[in-house]
């Protein structure tokens, strides 16, 4: 058996990462520059549910990623390692010097922590930097607070970006994620109202449970079907010009597009808000709300698609 002294050793940051946004990265960049300093390798330390869930079973967490998604941008983030550790009881109950000894220095080899600026770990509740430099002294661990990342004078938080998410500003979620706000799932039958109007649309079905999604109203957005990227606009809400009921949809119409696609994975990514959802009087006076909104919709994909130079 090889001994601990021959193992790789590392600088490490740990927490549940959700969206990988442009303040993880922030984080991991500082990460990789400490570990190059010190000649250790860097490693990302991250658990594959929210604690929450397994301290609450009723909690449901609003993901900005799918866990999948998570680990691949972390993988893809520049660390040399990426793993993760399954949040159980046991681990919840553990003080942070339990945690310091018992994970991080014996199991994984951390010889330098980088702390993000809210982050704290252990059973007793340390949030003062100076307790967790004792303790890391105490276990030959180095540990250092990373610098914030700010966005409008703010500090870039997963919280923060799912407020603006659920008030329909895409743009500035996507500012502090660092790339658009996507949702997938399966396309689904839906009522066929659109058909009716000339505005067939895809109804994505069975998303993640867990996922953020953003308010109701209509959005350009480019829907991705296999390898293929369209321009379209998409409607978040209940229909009430169809009174729906309470029965919340989410419909992408595909420009310049008329294939058979139920069963087929569809991504919708957010580009812009158009407006918020109304109730019309009459379908046909959707239906003239819809051409203007399509027109916006186009207008806005393609200074999008200029400014960015690929859709």
């Amino acid at each position: 058996m090889v001994e601990i002294h021959n193992k790789p050793k590392y600088a490490a940051t740990v927490g549940f990462f959700d969206g990988v946004h442009t303040g993880h990265l922030s984080l991991i960049k500082q990460l990789i520059k400490a570990a190059h300093n010190r000649g250790l390798e860097s490693m990302v330390l991250t658990f594959p549910q929210h604690p929450r869930q397994v301290l609450n079973s009723d909690y449901k967490p609003l993901l900005l990623t799918s866990p999948e998604d998570k680990i691949c941008k972390l993988r893809k983030s520049g660390v040399d390692r990426c793993e993760q550790i399954d949040f159980t009881l046991e681990l919840s109950l553990m003080t942070a010097k339990e945690f310091m000894s018992k994970i991080l220095r014996d199991r994984f080899g951390v010889k330098c922590l980088i702390l993000g600026h809210d982050h704290h770990f252990g059973h007793d509740g340390l949030k003062n930097l100076e307790d967790y430099v004792i303790l890391g002294q105490d276990n030959d661990i180095e540990v250092i607070r990373a610098d914030t990342h700010f966005f409008d004078n703010k500090a870039v938080s997963s919280s923060r970006i799912r407020r603006k998410l659920q008030k329909g500003d895409v743009e500035r979620a996507g500012s502090m994620l660092g790339y658009s706000y996507s949702i997938r799932g399966k396309v689904v039958h839906g009522s066929k109202n659109g058909h009716k109007i000339g505005f067939p649309t895809a109804n994505l079905g069975p998303y993640c449970e867990l996922m953020q999604i953003p308010a109701n109203g209509v959005y350009a957005a480019i829907a991705t079907v296999g390898n293929e990227q369209f321009y379209s606009m998409l409607n978040i809400g209940v229909r009430p010009t169809f009174n729906n009921g309470k029965t919340r949809t989410i419909e992408a119409h595909l420009f310049d597009f008329d294939r058979d696609i139920y069963g087929c994975d569809l991504e919708l990514r957010f580009i812009k808000y158009i407006r918020a959802e109304h109730k019309f009087n009459s379908p046909l006076l959707l239906k003239e709300q819809l051409k203007l909104d399509s027109e916006i919709a186009i207008n806005i994909l393609e200074i999008y698609k200029r400014d960015s130079l690929s859709i």
